[in-house]
């Protein structure tokens, strides 16, 4: 009998270590699970951006262009609650936001759709701010190449987000 107890005592111990480790699995896969959640379709890098950018546009595909975007949840979510206070509620920024990129991205594309450009750089006229959490890339150009070699700056992009070292459009220019 004391063998049987003790291999019961060693089953239910074992038992409940397995529920533990099995719960912090849970756990932990919930957390990263949350995180790319709000940071879905985020870049390695900003020549990744560029890259991507340029290639939406070669394709006229205005929903690749609306996916290399902060999205809604992200912005009201950790964007906005970190921004100086404001007047407007997080909707209505939102609202706002979003307008701005729609028109921006239909007249990218109307201007530079389909013209098989090339990526060449990019890079930021304004200063970086600094934020809880995350950096904001102001002024930004994109220096694109023609089929005949003739390179171009573009100001087609608002600002860009680096958190956590991955990057994602916040805004193109609406004009």
């Amino acid at each position: 009998m004391h063998g049987i107890k003790l291999c019961s005592t060693t089953i239910s111990a074992w038992c409940n270590l397995t529920n533990i480790a099995i719960a912090v699995l849970l756990f932990s896969y919930g957390l990263q699970g949350c995180q790319r959640q709000v940071w879905e379709n985020s870049l390695d890098s900003l020549d990744q951006i560029g890259l991507a950018v340029v290639d939406a546009l070669n394709r006229k595909d205005i929903t690749k262009l609306n996916e290399l975007r902060i999205q809604r949840e992200e912005y009201l979510s950790w964007i906005y609650p970190a921004f100086p206070k404001s007047n407007f509620t997080a909707d209505f920024s939102w609202s706002n936001l979003n307008k701005i990129c729609n028109v921006g991205m239909k007249r990218s594309i109307d201007q530079l759709g389909g013209h098989n450009l090339s990526y060449v750089s990019i890079r930021f006229d304004k200063p970086t701010e600094s934020f809880n959490g995350f950096h904001l890339l102001r002024g930004t150009v994109l220096t694109l190449q023609n089929q005949i070699g003739e390179k171009r700056d573009f100001t087609i992009l608002g600002s860009v987000v680096v958190k956590n070292n991955r990057y994602k459009i916040l805004s193109y220019d609406d004009g």
